[in-house]
Protein backbone atom coordinates (compact mmCIF):
# COMPACT_ATOMS: atom_id res chain seq x y z
CA UNK A 1 0.00 0.00 0.00
CA UNK A 2 1.23 3.42 -1.21
CA UNK A 3 0.60 6.37 1.13
CA UNK A 4 -0.08 9.90 -0.62
CA UNK A 5 1.62 12.55 0.98
CA UNK A 6 -0.97 15.06 -0.56
CA UNK A 7 -3.64 13.34 1.48
CA UNK A 8 -1.38 12.93 4.81
CA UNK A 9 -0.31 16.79 4.96
CA UNK A 10 -3.75 18.26 5.70
CA UNK A 11 -4.41 15.46 8.13
CA UNK A 12 -0.98 16.18 10.52
CA UNK A 13 -1.60 20.27 9.89
CA UNK A 14 -5.37 19.93 11.41
CA UNK A 15 -3.42 17.79 14.11
CA UNK A 16 -0.79 20.37 14.98
CA UNK A 17 -3.88 23.20 14.72
CA UNK A 18 -5.94 20.87 17.13
CA UNK A 19 -3.12 20.55 19.80
CA UNK A 20 -2.02 24.26 19.93
CA UNK A 21 -5.39 24.85 20.64
CA UNK A 22 -5.92 22.50 23.70
CA UNK A 23 -2.48 24.15 25.25
CA UNK A 24 -3.66 27.88 24.27
CA UNK A 25 -6.76 26.50 26.27
CA UNK A 26 -4.62 25.02 29.08
CA UNK A 27 -3.01 28.62 29.47
CA UNK A 28 -5.76 30.55 29.68
CA UNK A 29 -7.31 28.01 32.07
CA UNK A 30 -3.71 29.07 34.03
CA UNK A 31 -4.05 32.83 34.09
CA UNK A 32 -7.50 33.45 33.98
CA UNK A 33 -9.18 30.87 35.97
CA UNK A 34 -7.43 30.47 39.27
CA UNK A 35 -9.43 29.96 42.48
CA UNK A 36 -10.55 32.36 44.53
CA UNK A 37 -8.26 32.97 47.53
CA UNK A 38 -10.63 33.54 50.63
CA UNK A 39 -10.30 32.91 54.18
CA UNK A 40 -13.81 30.82 53.98
CA UNK A 41 -13.53 28.35 56.90
CA UNK A 42 -12.65 28.17 60.83
CA UNK A 43 -9.65 30.14 62.19
CA UNK A 44 -8.87 29.98 66.03
CA UNK A 45 -7.02 31.16 68.65
CA UNK A 46 -5.82 28.11 70.38
CA UNK A 47 -6.09 29.43 74.05
CA UNK A 48 -3.47 30.71 75.80
CA UNK A 49 -3.90 33.73 77.39
CA UNK A 50 -7.58 33.08 77.69
CA UNK A 51 -10.00 30.12 76.39
CA UNK A 52 -10.04 29.43 73.00
CA UNK A 53 -12.00 31.05 69.81
CA UNK A 54 -13.03 30.67 66.57
CA UNK A 55 -13.57 33.12 63.64
CA UNK A 56 -15.93 31.31 61.17
CA UNK A 57 -15.83 32.63 57.79
CA UNK A 58 -19.20 31.11 56.24
CA UNK A 59 -18.97 31.21 52.16
CA UNK A 60 -21.91 33.87 52.04
CA UNK A 61 -20.27 36.39 53.40
CA UNK A 62 -21.13 36.09 57.10
CA UNK A 63 -18.64 36.27 59.58
CA UNK A 64 -19.48 33.87 63.28
CA UNK A 65 -17.30 34.42 66.70
CA UNK A 66 -17.16 31.43 68.72
CA UNK A 67 -16.03 31.30 72.21
CA UNK A 68 -15.07 35.01 72.28
CA UNK A 69 -16.10 38.33 70.55
CA UNK A 70 -19.54 37.77 70.93
CA UNK A 71 -20.33 41.30 71.00
CA UNK A 72 -19.58 41.70 67.56
CA UNK A 73 -22.22 39.53 65.74
CA UNK A 74 -23.87 40.47 63.38
CA UNK A 75 -20.61 40.46 61.41
CA UNK A 76 -19.87 40.20 57.71
CA UNK A 77 -17.10 39.87 55.31
CA UNK A 78 -15.29 40.55 51.94
CA UNK A 79 -12.61 40.01 49.69
CA UNK A 80 -11.55 42.18 46.84
CA UNK A 81 -9.11 39.58 44.67
CA UNK A 82 -8.00 42.82 42.50
CA UNK A 83 -6.27 44.71 45.47
CA UNK A 84 -6.13 41.46 47.54
CA UNK A 85 -8.19 43.38 50.68
CA UNK A 86 -9.87 41.32 53.36
CA UNK A 87 -12.88 43.48 54.95
CA UNK A 88 -14.41 42.87 57.90
CA UNK A 89 -17.44 44.54 59.39
CA UNK A 90 -18.74 44.26 63.03
CA UNK A 91 -21.58 45.49 65.06
CA UNK A 92 -20.66 47.34 68.44
CA UNK A 93 -17.10 48.31 67.98
CA UNK A 94 -16.17 51.25 70.23
CA UNK A 95 -14.26 52.32 66.65
CA UNK A 96 -10.68 52.73 68.10
CA UNK A 97 -7.54 52.64 66.25
CA UNK A 98 -5.80 49.04 66.73
CA UNK A 99 -1.74 48.22 66.24
CA UNK A 100 -0.48 45.46 64.10
CA UNK A 101 2.92 44.25 64.41
CA UNK A 102 5.24 44.09 60.76
CA UNK A 103 3.04 42.46 58.48
CA UNK A 104 4.46 39.54 56.08
CA UNK A 105 2.82 37.27 52.89
CA UNK A 106 2.18 34.97 56.39
CA UNK A 107 0.85 36.59 58.63
CA UNK A 108 -2.45 39.23 58.24
CA UNK A 109 -3.39 41.73 60.71
CA UNK A 110 -6.92 43.21 60.25
CA UNK A 111 -6.35 47.39 61.18
CA UNK A 112 -9.47 49.33 61.52
CA UNK A 113 -10.19 51.46 58.58
CA UNK A 114 -12.49 54.84 60.30
CA UNK A 115 -13.16 55.75 56.27
CA UNK A 116 -14.38 52.47 55.44
CA UNK A 117 -15.62 51.83 58.84
CA UNK A 118 -14.48 48.23 58.82
CA UNK A 119 -10.69 46.10 59.69
CA UNK A 120 -9.00 45.33 56.48
CA UNK A 121 -6.01 43.53 55.73
CA UNK A 122 -3.87 42.28 53.00
CA UNK A 123 -4.65 38.77 51.96
CA UNK A 124 -2.88 36.46 49.92
CA UNK A 125 -2.72 32.25 49.32
CA UNK A 126 0.09 32.25 51.43
CA UNK A 127 -1.59 33.80 54.70
CA UNK A 128 -1.57 31.52 57.43
CA UNK A 129 -2.05 33.66 60.40
CA UNK A 130 -4.96 36.15 61.14
CA UNK A 131 -4.80 38.73 63.71
CA UNK A 132 -7.84 40.22 65.07
CA UNK A 133 -7.78 42.78 67.92
CA UNK A 134 -4.33 41.39 69.04
CA UNK A 135 -5.27 37.55 69.32
CA UNK A 136 -3.75 35.38 66.06
CA UNK A 137 -5.76 33.28 64.35
CA UNK A 138 -5.03 30.21 62.18
CA UNK A 139 -6.70 27.84 59.93
CA UNK A 140 -7.82 25.13 61.33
Amino acid sequence: MRINIKNVRPIIMSSILFFSFLLFLSFLEACFFKPAISPVGIWTYPGGAVEPMSMVFNADGKLTFVGGFKKFHPATWKYDAKTQKLQIKISNYDKSDNECGDYNEEYSCLLYNSKTDSFESKWTEKTKSLSFLGWNFLRK
